[in-house]
């Protein structure tokens, strides 16, 4: 029987009648959850199961923030994975106990599967882009300033509403734009907020004379005046500074706010640094970070892939930054 097959009824033509073709229904479902419960002639059941989708999609969202390694990862994954071969096993139940002489509804169209698949396609892409603008967003570790808390190759996520009520803290890693280049996104650490004043020391760094807890730092073994104690003296040489890759607009700003206990941070501006300092080009190189330029705070690693020994980094898998 073909789809252009049909059967008389007192001498004129019904619906025509076709054989669901499992295969078929698991690839539409593959488009569209239900789609291949509507081409087996279920169209509540479709409904439902791309309603249950959908929820699904939304459990494994919320599972993303769990707190806990390794199931802020893992527990997301199962959910995806269990919906996605629910949607497809369904999809070929159908199609199987749908009858060999299955009439064709007035859905049961190719041009209405397209425009389904179309609809749902843009509102996905919409979606996605509300939870990747409002919500979170996956990044790429490229360096190894943040070493050893984010190893390159490590692939993390940013929680965009971390700081919904509330204002980025000292020792938060945060991803921001680069404020001498909005369209490089960069991750470090927090070390002076708005009001604060700042000073380096052997690349320990001191928040309103205290010492701040950083057992990451590494203290250098060939001291480098410029990279291992700031702020500089005010009246420092501005083209010392420029060849140290100090940008040229920061070093004219910096001397208004350095004083003889260090720099101070004005308010509503966070002064960030890598965690491997001795490789870290920072806002001791190019200044604040505005609050407004703060995309989020990292909050766990995803995925890490070691480029040098061409293998995955499970153990980092899941991990929370702190």
């Amino acid at each position: 029987m073909g789809t252009g097959e049909e059967n008389a009824a007192q001498g004129g033509p019904t619906h025509p009648v076709s054989r669901r073709v499992p295969w078929r229904a698991a690839l539409l479902s593959v488009a569209v959850a239900g789609l291949g419960e509507l081409y087996s002639g279920r169209p509540l059941r479709a409904l439902a199961v791309n309603v249950a989708a959908l929820v699904a999609g939304l459990v494994y969202f919320k599972s993303l923030f769990i707190p806990l390694q390794p199931w802020n990862i893992l527990a997301p994954s199962l959910i995806i994975l269990s919906a996605g071969a629910y949607v497809l096993g369904d999809s070929v139940y159908c199609a199987r106990k749908a009858p060999r002489d299955y009439r064709l509804r007035a859905y049961n169209r190719w041009y209405v599967y397209v425009l389904l698949i179309v609809l749902f396609g843009a509102g996905q892409d919409s979606l996605k882009s509300i939870i990747h603008s409002e919500f979170m967003e996956g990044r790429k570790v490229t360096s190894e300033s943040m070493f050893p808390t984010m190893l390159k190759g490590d692939y993390f996520l940013v929680d965009k509403r971390a700081y919904t009520g509330r204002t980025p803290q000292v020792g938060d890693i945060i991803a921001f734009r680069l404020p001498t280049n909005p369209s490089v996104v960069y991750a470090k650490r927090i070390v002076a907020t708005g009001g604060e004043i700042l000073k380096v020391k052997d690349e320990k760094a001191f928040t309103d004379g205290k010492p701040l807890d950083e057992p990451f730092v590494q203290p250098p073994t060939q001291p480098m005046p410029l990279r291992d104690d700031f702020p500089p003296y005010p009246d420092f040489p501005a083209a010392r500074l420029v060849s140290a890759a100090f940008d040229p607009k920061w070093v004219q700003q910096m001397p208004q706010f350095i004083r003889s206990d260090g720099i101070h941070v004005p308010p509503g501006d966070f002064f960030v640094m890598g965690d491997n300092r001795l490789h870290s080009y920072d806002s001791r190189h190019w200044g604040f970070v505005p609050q407004a330029d703060i995309l989020g705070k990292v909050s766990s690693i995803y995925f890490s892939w070691d480029a040098v020994n061409r293998h995955v980094r499970w153990s980092r898998i899941g991990e929370v930054l702190r």
